[in-house]
């Protein structure tokens, strides 16, 4: 018989109703033999006064065999008559292995209409008795009830340790854009990611039978042959590479990474990009709201290649993809020239979405900006994706030492088993170790900000760590959720379990 592996709460009522009448069979069977046991201790009981009354018969023969002369009258011995019972067939279902699961449903609804079986309502409120429910609920109030962290002094020490240092490994190695020791060498990893990256397409349409001459050796051939290569409809520049009509847009080379959404490296990036390929139109944001604007007819003329859709479909997500890379690391026209200039790359994930927030004053220079605008300000002074590799470098140092400590902690000191010490899972104790972590790496890195940005806050939010503030935000979340759902039930590991024990069910 074939059985669907997805749970859902018809297939599972389904398999209630199938249980019930299985349960039905099952009394019926456990019914005929409680008959069959009583009838078999009658037929023990009316043995064993037969076999009474055989030895009493047997002693009366010896006696007269040797002679002795027995004066007392011969007791005839009574036999109860033999209740016999008549049994019926027990019906059963006959199911097959080549019936499908409807055909199987359909003869137990047939079996409960000829017999009687009642298959209304909540099936598994009729499977149980009430211990049974009770006993099955603390069983999985027992198993799955949301652990609450039991952290001592020693897991703290080693959460705001690690983040301690992390926090000065922030401070004195990642700084801000343009002067920050790590951020050199995460630049020109990026560059060389780049340039391994158009050699690879490079060689691929090279031996693909492409008309190509020189390949590319240096970051600025390397963005030129990927800016060729992977060209979209939505690289304006500036305004006037676009038909504005009614529209505004007050965009320079600088800020259009971060003001165009297809540039975006996250999903709402993939999402704009495809559309924007798709429709032949551009996404931008301005004055706090999103703009769709046609490109001027020949300004980076484009065509989505493809067959059908779903060709042209990954067709676009290479050229998004290809289109980010060659953008990275600046245009091929600033970094062609040695004078250190790093170039505008593209922003970091969902940092587009500071655009939207039109509002507000920030006095920058004595010149007052909305948050919008603090954000382009913010971004043009380098505070891009490259720069966001460079913030993950201490986020990354407090998260792995954090883990690797908390497990060797687990396994010599608390002597557990070295799965049991794995960091990864829900751990409470763990997950708050990780919240105390991020949250000391981002007080230091706050208080450093805050005193080299001597109350500028353009240098302030230069110098804040992002990605950490984000990392501390995300194990907010989790500690807020665990505490609001504090000795409830852990759902997600519950019906991890159920749907792996249905799938051992249907092998």
């Amino acid at each position: 018989m074939k059985k669907s592996h997805q749970i859902s709460s018809k297939v599972l009522d389904e398999s209630g109703k199938a249980l019930i009448v299985q349960q039905h069979i099952v009394q019926q069977a456990e019914q005929r033999l409680g008959h069959l046991h009583d009838n078999l201790d009658q037929l023990s009981q009316l043995q064993d006064v037969q076999s009474d009354a055989l030895d009493k018969l047997l002693q009366r023969a010896k006696l007269l065999t040797n002679g002795s002369i027995i004066s007392d009258p011969v007791d005839t011995p009574t036999f109860n008559k033999l209740e016999e019972t008549p049994y019926e067939q027990l019906e059963t279902l006959q199911a097959n292995e080549e019936d499908s699961w409807t055909d199987f449903l359909q003869q137990n609804e047939s079996f409960a209409s000829t017999h009687n079986i009642d298959l209304q309502g909540d099936p598994f409120a009729k499977l149980f008795t009430d211990k049974e429910r009770a006993e099955l609920t603390r069983q999985i109030r027992d198993d799955y009830k949301m652990a609450t962290p039991n952290c001592d002094r020693y897991d703290y020490a080693i959460a705001a340790t690690c983040g301690a240092v992390a926090g000065l490994i922030d401070s004195f190695f990642v700084g801000m854009p343009g002067d920050s020791k790590l951020g050199k060498w995460t630049d020109q990893q990026v560059d060389n990611v780049v340039v391994k990256f158009a050699q690879t397409i490079w060689r691929a349409d090279k031996s693909n039978g492409a008309q190509l001459r020189t390949e590319p050796e240096n970051i600025a051939q390397a963005i030129g042959f990927l800016e060729r290569k992977f060209k979209v409809n939505y690289d304006a520049r500036y305004a006037a590479d676009l038909v504005m009509g009614e529209e505004t847009l007050n965009m320079r080379p600088s800020d259009h990474h971060l003001k165009s959404l297809g540039h975006s490296p996250d999903i709402i990036g993939l999402f704009f990009s495809l559309l924007d390929q798709f429709t032949g139109k551009a996404s931008f944001v301005a004055d706090g709201r999103i703009i769709r604007l046609e490109p001027i007819e020949g300004a980076n003329a484009f065509k989505l290649q493809g067959g059908n859709f779903l060709a042209k479909l990954y067709c676009g997500f290479a050229n998004w993809l290809g289109h980010l890379l060659s953008d990275i690391s600046g245009s091929s026209g600033t970094r062609g020239h040695n004078d250190g200039r790093r170039g505008a790359g593209i922003p970091l994930p969902f940092y587009s979405l500071f655009q939207l927030c039109d509002f507000g004053s920030i006095k920058v220079n004595g010149q007052s900006k909305t948050f919008a605008e603090f954000s382009t300000a913010v971004f043009e002074s380098g505070y891009d994706a490259r720069f966001g590799i460079t913030m993950a470098i201490p986020v990354a140092f407090n998260e792995i030492a954090i883990r690797l400590l908390w497990a060797l902690k687990s396994k010599f000191y608390h002597k557990r088993s070295w799965k049991e010490s794995l960091p990864i899972g829900n751990k409470p104790e763990l997950r708050r170790m990780i919240l105390v972590g991020h949250g000391t790496l981002c007080v230091v890195d706050g208080a450093d900000a805050a005193l080299r940005a001597g109350g500028n806050p353009l240098l302030f939010a230069t110098r804040m760590n992002m990605v950490a503030w984000s990392r501390l935000a995300f194990s907010g979340l989790l500690e807020v959720r665990s505490m609001y759902k504090e000795k409830g039930l852990d759902l997600q590991a519950l019906e991890s379990d159920l749907v792996r024990e249905w799938e051992r069910l249907g092998r």
